[in-house]
């Protein structure tokens, strides 16, 4: 009689066992790549950016939000997926006007950074290693101050990203009316780099500097995705994908961030970028 029981038992794990198997295989099947993705999985990605970022207190939120559902969605092929935006120094909490400072340190440009000087702010960070999740761990890439032509030409995948999204780098990009006269509220800039390995910019560096993060984690495409706001304020997604992904595909990705825009309008209007009582804004 024990043995039966024992005989019963086993086969009713084996059975649950190969149940679990089975869902997590449909699950990794129904997983979408740009490269193939349906209209309707298109739609479904959409949906879910929507119910994600909506309702958000802070633009911080609402970013970490959008990557963090853009990555789950491509977790195949996006190793790291980024959002950026510009913020006036005089906007920013203490700490990443100290890290914006940093950046300039070496360079003689801080006399340079004025209240007004747009800074390309980290706000959203999620990936495939815990440290991407949480923007506050970045080194080096939290707080990028647009300052002068010719620092931001010193980093090459910054350069370029602004270059393809059509961005004037005389850093006009204080100035409402440089956003709606030259940009248009409804500009959407697209950055695309197809291997990061072998592209190179005009004066031979690598587009994308990071050679060992590049080798380390296999990054092949590398692409972005702009919106501008009203006051001037320009979001930009990131992505490093794991696969060489058509510039075609990327362009699949458009609506979602023309939803995050309509879903962000009111926050960027506002000024709540950062979600009080973090220790990042007033509280």
């Amino acid at each position: 009689m024990a043995g039966t029981r024992r005989v019963v038992g086993c086969t009713t794990m084996f059975r649950r066992f190969t149940l679990l198997a089975s869902h997590l295989l449909i699950y990794a099947c129904a997983v979408p790549t740009l490269v193939d993705i349906t209209a309707h999985e298109l739609l479904s990605v959409q949906d879910r950016v929507r119910d994600e970022v909506r309702a958000s207190p802070s633009f911080e939120v609402a970013a970490q939000r959008y990557v963090q559902e853009i990555h789950a969605a491509f977790s195949g092929e996006i190793a790291l997926a980024r959002m950026f935006m510009t913020i006036p120094f005089d906007d920013l909490p203490e700490d990443l006007r100290r890290s914006a400072w940093k950046v300039v340190e070496g360079q003689a440009l801080a006399a340079q950074i004025k209240p007004t000087t747009p800074v390309l702010t980290l706000l959203g960070s999620h990936g495939a290693e815990a440290e991407w999740c949480d923007r506050k761990a970045s080194r080096g890439h939290a707080a990028i101050p647009l300052c002068s032509h010719s620092f931001v030409d010193s980093i090459p995948m910054v350069a370029r990203m602004l270059q393809e999204m059509g961005v004037d780098l005389g850093l006009k990009l204080d100035t409402e009316r440089y956003v709606k006269n030259v940009l248009g509220v409804g500009w959407v800039g697209l950055f695309y780099v197809e291997d990061a390995r072998s592209a190179r910019d005009t004066k031979g560096r690598r587009v994308i500097p990071a050679a060992e993060f590049v080798d380390r984690h296999n990054i092949r495409t590398v692409f972005g995705l702009g919106k501008v706001y009203a006051n001037g304020a320009i979001t930009a997604f990131i992505a490093f994908s794991t696969k060489v992904i058509p510039r075609a595909k990327v362009e699949l990705l458009v609506p979602t961030v023309n939803l995050f825009k309509a879903s962000t309008n009111e926050l960027v209007q506002s000024k709540r970028y950062f979600t009080p009582g973090d220790g990042m804004g007033p509280a």
